[in-house]
């Protein structure tokens, strides 16, 4: 059984922080986990709006960037600096701060009466291994579900893939 004292210290340790690299641009930006509301946020955007979203709320120095390039009148607001960014290379790093975040699978266990068991969140297709488009297709982006960084990496592959979709489809809804 946990005590109180467990889960404060478990729970108030805040995020960890990481380091991406942009190789293209030449940049290294310094970014923090995703709590489970800001998550959601990038969740409920969808496509690849959530997932630069992901990289805007994670790296205080691309905000930073973003107002002074709103200052200087070169985007119209702070969170456009995103849309400067390579597509492959956002959808990339927000599915890395998501995956760091721990949006990619549940960690938790049910002891009972038939030993232990894994388990896992609701199935809504989100960050899902095998999600499938609205379409009923796979979100295989390259055949076979490889991705150009090898197998290891398919699963942040599939997730912008699901996130591109997700944003496709919200907007044949417009």
């Amino acid at each position: 059984m946990s005590s109180f004292a467990q889960w404060m210290e478990a729970l108030g340790g805040g995020g960890g922080r990481f380091t991406l690299r942009f190789g293209r641009l030449g940049v290294e930006a310094e970014c923090r986990t995703l709590d489970a509301g800001e998550v959601e946020e990038c969740r409920r955007m969808g496509g690849d709006r959530g997932l630069r979203y992901a990289l805007y709320l994670a790296c205080d120095e691309l905000r930073e960037a973003g107002l002074k390039m709103q200052e200087q009148g070169k985007v119209a607001t702070p969170f456009d600096i995103t849309l400067r960014l390579p597509y492959a290379d956002v959808t990339a790093a927000g599915a890395a701060i998501l995956k760091q975040s721990g949006a990619d699978r549940a960690q938790v266990t049910l002891t009972g009466e038939n030993g232990e068991q894994a388990l896992a969140a609701p199935e809504d297709g989100w960050l899902s291994e095998d999600a499938e488009s609205a379409e009923g297709g796979g979100t295989d982006v390259f055949e076979g579900g490889a991705s150009p960084q090898g197998e290891a990496e398919g699963g942040l592959w599939k997730v912008a893939r699901y996130f591109a979709d997700r944003l496709s489809a919200a907007a044949e809804n417009l």
